[in-house]
């Protein structure tokens, strides 16, 4: 049976007065500052008060919590003011996807800020970095100074003393200029793919779908969602749990329901990775805009992937690799050529974009009224990113013709993530590869000492596998599209650019100005403690090649098998109607992201499956509220939750959302 698909796109304003094609700029600006602001607030949330985070998932709270709050909180209090005030359903739409594109930032940011401050003041006799990393890390990239000013980073500020910022201005420098190369790279792909993805693909993009219906401002569906029984039955459902959960902070001997909280954790088998048995609200809500064949083929490759490391560390067949038994090798070559493939399928596209940079405008060439930027400026600004990476990697140490490959492949995998993620609507999901890791196909002792530096140092931007903003941008795109207005797309294009730099360094300097008066030792952060150091313990067993790439033949085959796998499959996907199992859950399922949500998503496709079956497409809208309602009772009690972290139990949090 056909699959359902989210609500139509382009109706996004219905009630009489209100201009879908209209953005108003001081709203725009609201975007803005909310956007500098939760990023200001994160690194607080993160390392000092210890709750909710804001930043896990693909769809984070620092996104939901503030969206949920303006649709149902602060624009029915301000048109009560007065009509005219109020935001429309464009301009609610836009503040969500400027927000959505500077989501990320301090996840990536507080590791990168970790790394290039640690070295100096904790390099000791005993981990070698003086005689093996210093000469091979290059000044302007780390904290150079190793004296009282650093320590007082990670100690604590004396008192009396300011925050010394001038040892981090060089840095700080080099390292935001890098990631703003990145992001601008992001943004211009996303406005680029747009059309593509949306217009021609038609992805669900369960996320930007969720967020129409929510900010629909029509007075029909504001009634009919509120009137809705099923709505009301989602909502509470989590709400009921999270609350009473929350009421337990104050008294721990009350009994409590764990359900969409904990997890159980199953041991099948000595051979077999452990099952996380755990319902979460936020994943089955989303879920339910993806389709059915894609849901299926998350939680299938995920038993297959499982008997797999089962029956290879049964009989010995991946000796010597980790438990997962080569399944994370095989995932990085089905992700290489998925990758590839969704460039190449979108080809023609492409060329047309680029023809247009170095040509100018022709009779039959794809419009971009509805894009971001135009596609003369985004082709130009990708390219332009692209070079400053590879420069700064050049510059850095690592070998040029590598730098060159690194940055091509960076770019193909966020591109091949970021249609992963508007395919399946997974909260939780990871990303199998960087740039970096087309590395791992260097053969053993072939890398120099400065590329395996900047391998490691670079790869602190590795951030949980999320891609960094593209996710976020792609959306923004998107929603932009569906206003079918060149003035809304281009005001949003541009806000986003404003939000993500002023956030970028608002983020930076809020990281910093805490650890000086916490100390960031004091954060119980494991990115400080423990992640930062390893980069450099590695820099030093690669370049004394203890242990070296052992068993690199067969970590090869591994990965070699992956890419065959997923070119069958996807030959089977796009050349036989009849196929069931859509391709991209091969190359998610071995990490602890998608593990953790494979539950939800079997709940999830069974229960639309029912729906679909015996009530079709008309009784797939009709519990539409049902899901919706799931989404937005969550994140109303984890808001609540959040809020009784801050005010009863600052530095003791509960962290009630995770998953990664």
């Amino acid at each position: 049976m056909p699959d359902a698909h989210p609500a139509p796109r382009a109706a996004i304003d219905a009630e009489p007065g209100d201009s879908p094609h209209s953005v108003r700029i001081p709203f725009l600006c609201l975007g803005v500052v909310l956007t500098v602001s939760v990023n200001a607030l994160i690194p607080y949330t993160q390392h000092a008060a210890r709750t909710i985070s804001l930043v896990e998932g693909m769809i984070p709270m620092g996104v939901l919590m503030p969206f949920l709050l303006l649709v149902f909180v602060v624009n029915p209090l301000i048109q009560r003011i007065g009509r005219g005030l109020r935001m429309t359903t464009g301009e609610l739409l836009a503040i969500f996807a400027v927000c959505y594109g500077s989501a990320h930032i301090n996840e990536l940011l507080g590791r990168v800020i970790a790394t290039f401050a640690v070295m100096h003041y904790m390099a000791s006799p005993e981990n070698l970095w003086a005689e093996y990393v210093f000469n091979l890390v290059q000044p302007w990239m780390v904290v150079s100074e190793g004296g009282p000013a650093l320590g007082w980073f990670y100690e604590g500020l004396p008192r009396g003393q300011g925050v010394p910022w001038g040892i981090w201005i060089q840095p700080l420098f080099w390292w935001l200029t890098f990631i703003g190369a990145i992001g601008v790279g992001c943004f211009a792909l996303a406005s680029i793919f747009r059309s593509q993805w949306a217009d021609q693909e038609r992805l669900p993009f369960p996320f930007a779908s969720v967020a129409e219906q929510l900010a629909d401002t029509s007075s029909d569906l504001r009634k009919s969602l509120r009137g809705s029984s099923l709505f009301w039955i989602g909502f509470w459902v989590p709400a009921a749990i999270v609350l009473w959960y929350t009421v337990g902070y104050f008294s721990p001997g009350l009994p409590v329901i764990t359900l969409g909280i904990d997890a159980i954790w199953i041991s099948l088998s000595r051979y077999i990775p452990l099952f996380i048995g755990r319902i979460n609200f936020l994943i089955i809500g989303f879920a339910y805009f993806t389709d059915l064949q894609v849901l299926l083929s998350i939680w299938l490759f995920y038993i297959l992937t499982s008997l797999q490391i089962g029956l290879s560390n049964r009989y010995g067949l991946a000796e010597g690799l980790d438990a997962l038994a080569g399944t994370r090798q095989q995932a990085l070559g089905g992700f290489i050529v998925f990758s590839l493939w969704s460039i190449w399928a979108a080809r023609r596209h492409l060329v047309s974009v680029f023809r247009l940079l170095l040509y100018g405008p022709r009779p039959g060439d794809p419009s971009d009224r509805m894009e971001l930027y135009s596609y003369r400026a985004s082709a130009a600004a990708f390219l332009l990113s692209a070079c400053y990476m590879i420069f700064w990697l050049g510059h850095g140490g690592m070998s040029p013709p590598l730098a060159v490959l690194v940055v091509i492949f960076w770019f193909v995998f966020y591109t091949g993530f970021t249609k992963v993620v508007a395919m399946t609507g997974l909260v939780f999901v990871e990303s199998p590869a960087l740039g970096l890791n087309i590395l791992q196909l260097a053969p053993p002792a072939s890398l120099s000492g400065g590329t395996i530096a900047m391998n490691q140092l670079v790869g602190s931007t590795y951030q949980n596998g999320k891609c960094f903003v593209m996710p976020g941008a792609s959306h923004a795109a998107r929603l932009a599209g569906a206003m079918r207005s060149e003035n809304a797309s281009r005001r949003i294009g541009v806000s986003l650019l404003i939000a993500f730099v002023v956030s970028l360094v608002a983020s930076a300097l809020v990281t910093i100005y805490l650890g000086y008066q916490d100390g960031a030792f004091n954060f119980g952060s494991y990115m400080f403690r423990v992640a930062a150091p390893r980069y450099y313990d590695t820099i030093v067993t690669e370049i004394r090649d203890v242990g070296g790439k052992t068993h690199y033949a067969l970590r090869l085959a591994f990965i070699l098998f992956g890419a065959i796998s997923m070119a069958g499959l996807l030959l089977c996907s796009y050349r036989f109607p009849w196929w069931p199992v859509h391709p991209v859950g091969f190359t998610l399922v071995t990490y602890w992201s998608t593990s953790t949500a494979i539950l939800s998503v079997f709940v999830t496709w069974t229960a639309k499956s029912l729906i679909l079956h015996f009530g079709g497409i008309g009784l797939y809208r009709k519990v539409r509220p049902l899901f919706l309602g799931l989404i937005v009772g969550y994140t109303s009690a984890l808001i609540v939750s959040m809020t009784v972290d801050l005010i009863w139990f600052p530095g003791q949090g509960h962290s009630l959302f995770w998953g990664d």
